[in-house]
């Protein structure tokens, strides 16, 4: 039985540089309109929010988006040149609780894509999440006994973005998601039986997720959810919408794509029981 799609949505919220702590999110015009669109994803039944740049977000800023919603997961953009693993997973863990384990992250490399810095990163912060005592004598990370302060409850999913070289086997050996940048549907197909190959290596499930850009003023909505489903029966598990006007098409995608989509995934399930 095919499992139903799931949606997330890309917001932007500029680019932060470093975790840090202030009392700037108030008063920052991107973080409010984040917040609002966060709270109207949660209303209409999306799964996901990806926020923030390219660098990563500011730890006030996750806790005010994760504030925002009561069901879906705020995925934040982390940088392992920004951060330190065993910061990252003190405060994943804290989000996680406090948020009833609707904190996940999305891995960045560094700016040396092929070097082994954000795998040691992943595995020390997968560790202290599972409450274990992590050694690690990496290139980039070295630490004896080092011990979770906090335990999340349920670990935070760890999503790898694709775009450098080394995001799709790092996604199959440690992630739960690998995310890969827009496609052209006929190479979808091709895509996620290739990265299913790699993650079967590893005896993990590994969901594949897939950034689709959408205009929809003008759009056949038909034929937009038929592309959707197109790429569900591909082996995508996770289609994440970027939207050139939030505010105005995110409730046109909630109220008009995803029913399509649920109603050619019945018909779907119908004609494979019958």
């Amino acid at each position: 039985m095919e499992v139903p799609l799931t949606f997330g949505i890309r917001l932007s919220v500029g680019r932060t540089g470093r975790p840090h702590l202030s009392p700037s999110v108030d008063n920052d015009a991107a973080v409010a309109q984040a917040r609002r669109l966060t709270a109207l994803a949660d209303i209409l039944g999306l799964d996901y929010v990806f926020s923030g740049g390219d660098a990563g977000l500011s730890s006030e800023t996750t806790l005010a988006l994760l504030g925002a919603a009561r069901r879906l997961t705020v995925v934040a953009p982390i940088s392992v040149a920004a951060w330190h693993p065993a910061l990252l997973a003190r405060f994943g863990a804290v989000a996680a609780r406090v948020s009833g384990g609707r904190f996940a992250i999305d891995l960045r490399s560094g700016p040396h894509p092929d070097d082994h810095r954000a795998e040691e990163f992943a595995r020390i912060v997968r560790g202290l999440w599972r409450g274990e005592s992590v050694d690690v004598d990496g290139q980039h990370f070295r630490a004896r006994g080092l011990r979770p302060t906090v335990q999340p409850g349920v670990a935070p999913e760890i999503v790898v973005s694709g775009g450098w070289r080394a995001a799709q086997p790092l996604a199959a050996r440690i992630g739960d998601w690998f995310l890969h940048p827009e496609l052209a549907p006929t190479e979808v197909p091709g895509r996620v039986a290739a990265f299913e190959g790699e993650a079967a290596v590893t005896n993990r499930h590994v969901g594949f997720a897939l950034a689709v850009p959408l205009s929809l003023g003008g759009a056949d909505f038909d034929v937009v959810a038929e592309q959707l489903v197109g790429y569900s029966r591909a082996g995508v598990g996770l289609i994440v919408v970027e939207l050139g006007d939030p505010e105005a098409e995110l409730p046109v995608f909630a109220r008009e794509i995803v029913p399509r989509v649920r109603r050619l995934e019945r018909a779907r399930a119908l004609v494979a029981a019958g």
